[in-house]
């Protein structure tokens, strides 16, 4: 398996490109799409990514190559039985606010991409995996302005919160009908 790239490298990459997204909301756009229908997932990201983006110029062929790279890594990660997923966010070392802001765009990035390539996926979810989707929309509120940015509390709930989206992501892949052959 090989290893995303780095946050910063990615969020170097998207810049370069002239694109509005960062690395957090980038990651969580190919998962949702990965998760909500793996065979429209490529097509759709390119789509919705590069659309307003100029095909010759080297930095989007440098950005499109690396994201082409990510969703292929993704995917795998996502089939790892020992649960290799993660979630991309900034390293640890960074504020607890400014983690919670990357953390609901991470949310946010998600559904994006689950609800655009989902369409009728979603009513053949279980609903235990139907619950864990509402509950990655209600984390898409956390109100990052009351975050502490050094409360240490604050910051081990910050990793339980991510934990618990990693598991339900690859809650929410292993629920949908297994089309991704």
């Amino acid at each position: 398996m090989n290893q995303l790239p780095e946050y910063d490298e990615i969020n170097e990459q998207l810049s370069g490109a002239g694109m509005e997204i960062g690395p957090a909301e980038v990651h969580a756009l190919i998962c949702g799409l990965i998760c909500g229908d793996f065979e429209t997932s490529l097509q759709l990201m390119q789509q919705e990514l590069f659309r307003d983006s100029d095909a010759h110029e080297p930095q989007v062929q440098e950005c499109k190559s690396t994201l082409l790279q990510m969703h292929a890594e993704i995917r795998e990660q996502l089939e790892d039985p020992v649960m290799g997923f993660r979630l991309m966010l900034p390293d640890d070392d960074i504020r607890s606010d400014e983690r919670a802001r990357q953390l609901v765009n991470w949310c946010q990035g998600y559904l994006f991409g689950f609800g655009i390539s989902a369409r009728d996926n979603e009513l053949k979810m279980s609903d235990m995996a139907q619950e864990t989707l509402a509950d990655i929309s209600e984390l898409t509120r956390l109100d990052v302005e009351a975050v502490d940015a050094d409360d240490e509390e604050q910051r081990q709930q910050m990793n339980e919160l991510e934990e618990y989206l990693r598991v339900a992501v690859m809650t929410i892949y292993e629920d949908l009908p297994d089309d991704r052959d």
